[in-house]
């Protein structure tokens, strides 16, 4: 492929192609990724951080670890570490759990102010800008519809109400 030619991968690819939707998506993600990272490096914050503190703000406040785990798709070995680091930062405190958990996670209040001034960066604004907010509204929809597809091959069945399609709550 000439380097020089911006069409060479859609010109290889049928526009509806899902390997080149595939690559059109990593390649959203990775630089939405990289300029939120900009952006949080201010605060002292990774996008993972940020992730965990968004699902325990979204969760009244606290969470158990396997539902940051589930949330984030991720081992709950590696959630478990990072909320050790997080923890010693001073952004959550982990607890004896009640119930079925042995841990539930709390936010601080270095971590509420964190998440606040992180949740009011402007990059997710001037990147969603490209669309309205009818596109928004679709491209949305057509990401619920995308998850729930590839759960649904995982065998993992839908959960939590933080990701929950904002369009179907009451």
């Amino acid at each position: 492929m000439a380097d020089n030619d911006n069409g060479d991968m859609a010109q290889l690819y049928a526009a509806d192609d899902p390997f080149l939707l595939w690559v059109l998506i990593a390649q959203t993600k990775d630089a939405i990724l990289k300029a939120r990272q900009r952006d949080y490096a201010r605060f002292g914050i990774s996008d993972d951080r940020r992730a965990i503190l968004y699902i325990i703000m979204n969760n009244g406040g606290k969470a158990t670890p396997v539902i940051i785990a589930r949330n984030l798709f991720r081992e709950l070995h590696s959630v478990t570490e990072m909320l050790k680091r997080m923890e010693k930062d001073g952004l959550v405190e982990r607890r004896k759990g009640t119930g079925r958990s042995k841990v539930e996670v709390v936010i601080t209040e270095q971590g509420r102010d964190v998440f606040e001034q992180s949740h009011r960066n402007e990059t997710d604004q001037r990147v969603f800008s490209a669309l309205t907010k009818q596109e928004r509204e679709r491209f949305s929809q057509y990401l619920w519809k995308l998850r729930s597809r590839v759960l649904q091959e995982l065998g993992i069945p839908e959960w939590s109400l933080d990701l929950q399609n904002p369009n179907d709550r009451d």
